[in-house]
């Protein structure tokens, strides 16, 4: 028994270093959700954090290819992976309308995108591409939560879309930097090379996006459920993250836009607790 009990304490331990450390702002999330979610919300949040550190850590497609597919094959299995994340998330499967695989495909699908270097040949793939992480994680929750599908699909998916523009934004300076440009085409000219004049312009049009969606969405949350807030809680920081990314004097295409911990931790707490967004 003290065997097992320390296995998994460590199994814990390990998932809420992983969140910690690879989607700090989904972990400070998932510390405001209910006692009895907690622990799949914080898996869920480094869950993600995995992911989406693969395409920042290789400089091979091929290597993150077969990465990604560890993943896949490890939340398909029917036996424990040995990862304690997979391990931790496998276990929510009882609770879920869903194979848990079903939810993050189109995850993986978006991670798999960031390995190359060509920008989406369309605007829906990019939209995909955006919104898709942000989505799977907010059914994930609502799943854990006991309502399959969210009552109010609509927020849902245009929180989804916010949160996933505005990530997207501050994401990009580290793309960029590996040669990538995960962005539309249609925001490039017709030649193979992209200079840097397209760049900055795609990057403004991307914040400008993102900064209308979250315009649009705000005035709507004052009014949804608890629960609701619950599983779309992270859309909160895209006001601070939006208002880092256009501080002046910030290089869009290369530098790193990161609000103050103590800002975000308040803005999620206020959106958990009171329903401020």
């Amino acid at each position: 028994m003290a065997d097992a009990r320390t296995a998994a304490q460590y199994a814990d331990g390990a998932v809420r270093r992983a969140a910690r450390d690879l989607a700090y702002d989904d972990y400070l999330a998932a510390l405001l959700a209910p006692d009895k979610q907690q622990a799949d919300f914080i898996a869920i949040a480094a869950l993600m954090g995995e992911l989406a550190r693969i395409p920042l850590h290789v400089s091979d497609p091929a290597l993150g290819e077969i990465r990604l597919q560890w993943w896949r094959d490890a939340l398909a299995a029917d036996g424990p992976s040995g990862h304690p994340v997979a391990d931790a998330v496998r276990a929510m499967q009882p609770l879920l309308p869903l194979p848990v695989g079903d939810f993050i495909a189109p995850v993986l699908e978006a991670r798999a995108a960031e390995l190359y270097a060509e920008p989406f040949a369309t605007r829906a793939a990019f939209e995909a591409y955006v919104t898709s992480p942000e989505l799977a994680a907010m059914r994930l929750r609502a799943a854990l939560l006991g309502f399959h599908p969210v009552t109010d699909t609509a927020i849902e998916e245009e929180a989804a879309r916010a949160l996933g523009l505005v990530r997207a934004a501050a994401r990009m300076p580290y793309l960029f930097a590996k040669g990538r440009t995960p962005l539309s085409a249609d925001q490039f000219g017709e030649g193979a090379t992209i200079d840097e004049g397209e760049l900055r312009s795609a990057m403004a049009h991307l914040i400008d996006e993102a900064a209308t969606a979250w315009a649009a969405l705000r005035p709507r949350l004052r009014r949804i459920s608890r629960d609701l807030r619950r599983v779309i809680v992270p859309v909160a920081l895209a006001g601070p993250y939006l208002r880092a990314i256009q501080s002046a004097g910030r290089d869009s295409v290369r530098d790193v836009a990161e609000p103050s911990p103590l800002e975000r931790s308040l803005r999620l707490w206020l959106a958990a607790r009171l329903g401020r967004f």
